[in-house]
């Protein structure tokens, strides 16, 4: 491995370690909102657990979008480095509350961590990996998977107390991966910095001759840059940008509507609903493994087949899912002999769910994120990206929240009702429409945009 795959391999690294941090806040709700419920010493209602989970990404949405402008001002790497702090206070207000209150601002602020997370972090990451070591961007996402376990894992023998105590404690080796890592090439040469701008790319890249050549790059960048800082939020929906910003917003609001955070923050409740024999630790454990693993497999298939074959598939398996969740709870539901059967078969849920997730984790999972990235133009990308992660946390925020209402209102077969008849309605209108991107650059798609709009008024 030469020096420069190892260096961008450890920016990668510190961006999965910062992703521990992200995925213990967004699976605590899983292990931590049953032990609150039987803790003696914490009154907690239903309801007020519904916020403890639905919070964090509707504060998300508003960290996505201060994030933008932060990351401008402040850069991406110091940005990351200072949010650790609200981070690491964040999970503080949550060990030591002795009300529901404290928790729910501690998640406030552990929301709005995340969401000026993913966004530093999907600006950091493609801004020092090189072309030829794309595929190292794969290991934030294990390693968020890999949180997401580890928060499973230590739910099954940690109060919930204990386990907001990890999160405090998971921030600080964040911090000491950030440190040594240059700030981004691009930002130090859009504040005029290039002689910092050159080291940091002597350190990121093979040799030094690649490295002034992308310095080169950089510079004639910035200096053509005025044009691309007049681009306005209406530009984003006229043609020929139209067509793929609202693809783009339209793959994460069915992303949403798949439920995937509402599965993954009420996963404890979901399996306990339907009577599995295991204990809630262990099966999610088990959907955390599940996921990770998935995850990889989904890195393979990415870079293998096409975004509109892995979608299809994706959404083939998820509604699959969905028919043996809703029949399961039904004949949950219906009582009699009907519930008596599914008491000997509550196995079948787990597995549902699994399935579940795994079908997500190689389609509908990174197919919305790896669009934003691919196929959006070029010319409105910046502030597209901020539209498309701020309505992917706020339909994350609608959904987590009104799954426990829906959950007690209709019965958790037609909460998953629900949302397999949005998955399949959204697919169905949405596929038509989405461009392929697999194996092509920006610059193709831009074309691609460009010809389809000039056609299009012919």
């Amino acid at each position: 491995m030469g020096n420069d795959r190892l260096r961008q391999g450890l920016a990668c690294l510190g961006m999965g370690v910062g992703g521990w941090v992200t995925g213990l806040a967004m699976g605590f709700t899983s292990p931590a909102l049953p032990k609150m419920m039987a803790d003696p010493d914490f009154s907690i209602t239903e309801e007020q657990g519904s916020w403890v989970g639905a919070i964090l990404p509707a504060m998300a949405l508003l960290g996505s979008l201060v994030a933008g402008p932060m990351v401008d001002r402040l850069g991406r790497r110091a940005s990351l480095i200072l949010l650790m702090v609200p981070f690491a206070l964040s999970w503080v207000l949550v060990a030591m509350s002795p009300g529901i209150i404290g928790v729910i601002l501690g998640r406030m602020i552990s929301g709005f961590c995340v969401g000026v997370q993913t966004v530093a972090g999907n600006v950091f990451l493609p801004e020092v990996i090189a072309v030829k070591n794309r595929n190292l961007q794969a290991i934030p996402a294990f390693m968020g998977c890999s949180g997401l376990l580890l928060t499973f894992w230590a739910g099954a023998h940690l109060t919930w107390r204990g386990l907001a105590w990890l999160g405090c404690i998971m921030c600080l080796p964040t911090v000491l991966f950030y440190l040594p890592l240059p700030e981004t090439p691009y930002f130090l040469t859009s504040c005029g910095r290039t002689t910092e701008s050159l080291a940091a790319l002597e350190w990121l890249r093979d040799s030094k001759l690649e490295a002034e050549k992308e310095q080169e790059e950089l510079t004639k960048a910035k200096n053509s840059k005025s044009e691309e800082a007049n681009v306005t939020l209406s530009e984003c929906f006229t043609p020929p940008n139209r067509w793929p910003v609202l693809v783009a917003i339209s793959l994460m609001i069915t992303q949403q509507f798949t439920g995937i955070n509402a599965v993954i923050f009420y996963s404890s409740t979901i399996f306990k609903s339907a009577g599995a024999g295991i204990d809630d630790g262990t099966a999610s454990m088990l959907l955390g493994a599940c996921n990770m693993i998935a995850t990889l497999i989904g890195i393979g298939l990415l870079g293998t087949y096409e975004r509109k074959y892995l979608l299809k598939r994706s959404n083939q398996g998820l509604l699959a899912s969905f028919v043996v969740l809703i029949l399961f709870f039904s004949a949950k539901h219906a009582g009699g002999s009907w519930s008596a059967m599914t008491e000997s078969m509550s196995f079948l849920s787990v597995v549902a769910v699994m399935t579940y997730v795994f079908t997500f984790a190689f389609g509908w999972g990174p197919i919305p994120w790896v669009f934003s990235g691919e196929g959006l133009p070029s010319r409105v990308r910046g502030m597209a990206s901020s539209m498309t992660i701020a309505t992917s946390w706020g339909f994350a925020a609608v959904v987590t929240k009104t799954f426990s209402m829906l959950n007690e209102s209709f019965g958790i077969h037609y909460t998953f009702t629900i949302y397999a008849v949005l998955t399949a309605i959204s697919y169905t209108i949405l596929e038509p429409y989405i461009p392929e991107t697999f194996q092509k650059s920006p610059i193709d798609m831009d074309k691609h945009y460009l010809e389809a709009s000039t056609k299009k008024e012919k």
